[in-house]
């Protein structure tokens, strides 16, 4: 799924068109990471959250690593009901880097069965290609492409990004959400032409996505939790779903397991987890089998992820004494 991006890129600009390509990084630790996959999650766990997260995929499939990294922040805004949140992403596959930073904010309603957020996010998509770097059958590498529609040197744009979304949640007992991504992302490549020396224009545009997420976490004893949990990503045309079982155990020791697909046209990986939780520190790594018809190229993917949750102290209003003389 995510090489088609890069080959995608090519052929928008071997036509001279417009390229519509998945351009979602994937990530295995959507269930711990959830402003990832909805701007409505910010400030939902009452806590001021610090997230990290590093993935390298396909390791072994070329000489270039595909990669991906996360920063993120969120807080709640109690006085309004609100949470604002940061999520800073910078994706690598080959010679293509997609930099992506958002700012999101959520309303949030209370109701007996939980809390429920409406939020949007806004920022910008970074996009480049080290066109000079690329190898090519009409060309080489280093400034000396013959490949007319390939760039020479390195382009980049900037391009507005929308995403907006809705989540149910109730503490750490279950989760439900549903988001819409690049509501509106067009990148256009403008380069001159190695032949004709005239400007080339391509453009990509970043499919819209609908992104479904739930978990719930059933109590198997005192000290042992399990949550089974979904995430569904789909363009409507194509669709992706990962389903996980993830374990707390003793509130500290975190372990799972997870399927990536549903076909065995889109089974992609099996996944490991482990991880361990010291007072408000949790780290996670993740090991993903392959399944699909590259296993064969490929040693697996590996996430590593990070997390600070500072909770926040509830404010109590408390009441004051008056005296009046004319009581006693």
């Amino acid at each position: 799924m995510r090489i088609s991006v890069y080959t995608l890129f090519l052929a928008a600009m071997t036509i001279g068109g417009i390229c519509y390509g998945q351009s979602e990084p994937q990530y295995s630790h959507y269930m711990y990471h959830r402003q990832l996959v909805n701007p409505a999650y910010v400030g939902s766990m009452d806590a001021i959250e610090f997230d990290l997260l590093y993935r390298t995929q396909y390791v072994g499939l070329s000489d270039r690593v595909t990669s991906t990294q996360y920063l993120g922040f969120n807080m709640p805004l109690t006085a309004i009901s609100s949470g604002v949140g940061l999520s800073v992403t910078n994706d690598m596959i080959g010679y293509l880097r997609t930099t992506t930073v958002n700012v999101n904010y959520d309303y949030r309603k209370k109701f007996g069965f939980g809390t429920l957020g409406l939020g949007f996010g806004l920022g910008i998509i970074q996009t480049g290609l080290q066109g000079g770097s690329l190898l090519t059958p009409d060309g080489g590498i280093g400034g000396t492409q013959k490949d007319p529609v390939v760039p020479q040197n390195s382009v980049g744009i900037i391009t507005p990004d929308f995403s907006a979304g809705v989540y149910l949640s109730n503490g750490d007992k279950y989760f439900a959400g549903a988001a819409i991504d690049h509501i509106y992302s067009v990148a256009k490549f403008s380069f001159t032409n190695s032949i004709s020396h005239k400007l080339q224009n391509s453009q990509m545009d970043y499919t819209r996505n609908l992104l479904l997420t739930g978990g719930y976490e059933f109590p198997v004893s005192k000290h042992w939790a399990v949550m089974p949990s979904a995430l569904i990503k789909t363009d409507l045309r194509e669709a992706q779903i990962d389903i996980s079982a993830t374990m707390r155990i003793y509130d500290n020791i975190m372990t799972g397991i997870a399927l990536r697909g549903y076909s065995a046209r889109s089974l992609d990986a099996a996944i490991l987890y482990a991880g361990f939780r010291v007072k408000s520190l949790r780290i996670i790594y993740s090991y993903d089998i392959n399944t699909s018809y590259l296993k064969g190229f490929n040693t697996g993917s590996h996430e590593i992820s990070l997390r600070i949750d500072l909770k926040m102290k509830s404010k109590v209003k408390t009441g004051f004494f008056y005296h009046n003389p004319r009581y006693l």
